[in-house]
């Protein structure tokens, strides 16, 4: 190759390189605008990844296995999610004072109407019979506080959907695109692939086994505070026991901690009441103290926890990641900050060790080996040695 050629290359490749920083910049630019529907996409996926691969070993076609486990399973469990979520939400602004409408501000972009808006829009809910009594301006007041909420649930829809459709793709063609990726990217072996390995899976164990163990804990709070409401008379009573569930499913995320940050003091509070009355009301609130004891301390630190969760990534990190992802971010926090996180801990534990000290990038575990898969050094060995078994 004479110079001028080696020169026409290398003009060539650098114009390309041009080329591709551009379109990555642009890719960039759009993953930033539609960021909350993109990292909401993600967590469909890895949520429902280990259900679709259950479904997929009975229905031989990737497409009707990620339609079966999004229609069939993930959107029934969502429908459900939000109804208590939305009933909590109830509870709360009855023991705050707050007007539902207000508490939803930071999802639902209420915050955009005027409060005199709101304040027409939370009358009109609570009394529907008003609306005949508007006069003109108040009733194009409502209208367009319609609309805005019209506009608000449209919004939130087309993101629920494009969530959906990523989430279908990402199921159906996950097994080509690591392919693709160890075939062009990072072979087996190599450090890339150990991080990719990583990372995918904890973003498993995070967005799939400490959701189910959230959901999980807070469906048993809520069946033994009601149950307790059902067997306790009135004066002992849980209140806003539906809200009170949702607190023990997300204390439950804090190891050791698990349900006492919430039903501890529930049976403070009642055991205070029972002194009042004397008798034999005290045995009330000791047998709640007993049966959240068993339920929601024993039970899913020593069953439940381990068996769901699986890997040894650190809760408490996890906690503050859900905690502070929506106040830094907003709602879509909840999701992003947690996938940085664990981005950021596999990188500390595959590759920082090597930069600093000089050495040559290894797949191997160098730091924090208890934060997840410890062997990746041999995951390529492994692999191969399973399918030859398995074929």
């Amino acid at each position: 190759m004479n110079w001028e050629t080696f020169l026409d290359y290398d003009r060539n490749r650098i114009a390309w390189w041009l080329y591709i920083v551009a379109l990555a910049l642009g890719v960039a630019f759009v993953g930033y605008s539609f960021v909350g529907m993109f990292v909401l996409g993600v967590f469909f996926y890895y949520a429902s990844r280990p259900i679709d691969h259950r479904i997929g070993e009975y229905v031989d076609n990737d497409g009707l296995s990620a339609g079966l486990t999004l229609a069939g399973i993930v959107t029934p469990i969502l429908f459900v999610v939000a109804y208590v979520i939305l009933v909590g939400v109830q509870n709360l602004a009855s023991l705050s004072g707050t007007p539902g409408s207000g508490l939803l501000a930071p999802v639902l972009n209420v915050g955009e109407f005027t409060s005199s808006q709101q304040n027409l829009l939370d009358t009109l809910v609570e009394n529907p019979g008003r609306l005949r009594s508007l006069d003109t301006n108040r009733i194009q007041q409502l209208v367009s506080t319609a609309l805005s909420a019209l506009g608000t649930v449209v919004n939130v829809l087309i993101v629920l959907s494009l969530a959906f459709g990523l989430a279908f793709f990402l199921l159906r063609d996950d097994d080509r695109i690591a392919a693709w990726f160890r075939d062009e990217m990072a072979p087996e072996g190599t450090t890339g692939y150990a991080y990719a390995y990583a990372v995918d899976d904890e973003l498993e164990t995070v967005f799939f086994g400490n959701m189910v163990f959230v959901l999980v804990m807070a469906v048993l709070a809520a069946v033994v505070y009601y149950g307790f409401n059902f067997l306790a008379p009135p004066a002992l009573t849980i209140p806003f026991a539906i809200l009170l569930a949702l607190l023990t499913g997300v204390a439950s995320l804090v190891p050791l901690v698990v349900g006492k940050v919430v039903y501890v003091p529930i049976v403070a509070y009642l055991a205070w009441i029972a002194s009042g009355q004397g008798g034999v009301a005290m045995i009330y609130p000791i047998g709640l103290l007993v049966v959240s004891f068993l339920v929601l301390d024993i039970l899913p630190q020593t069953f439940l926890q381990p068996y769901i969760s699986g890997n040894d990534i650190h809760v408490g990190i996890m906690m503050f990641a859900y905690i502070l992802g929506p106040i830094l971010f907003g709602w879509y926090g909840f999701f992003l900050l947690p996938l940085f996180f664990v981005l950021v801990i596999q990188a500390v534990r595959i590759v920082v060790t090597d930069l600093i000290h000089g050495d040559e990038l290894s797949p191997d575990v160098d730091a924090a080996p208890s934060l997840g898969e410890r062997d990746l050094g041999e995951m390529g060995d492994s692999d191969e040695d399973d399918s030859a078994t398995s074929s």
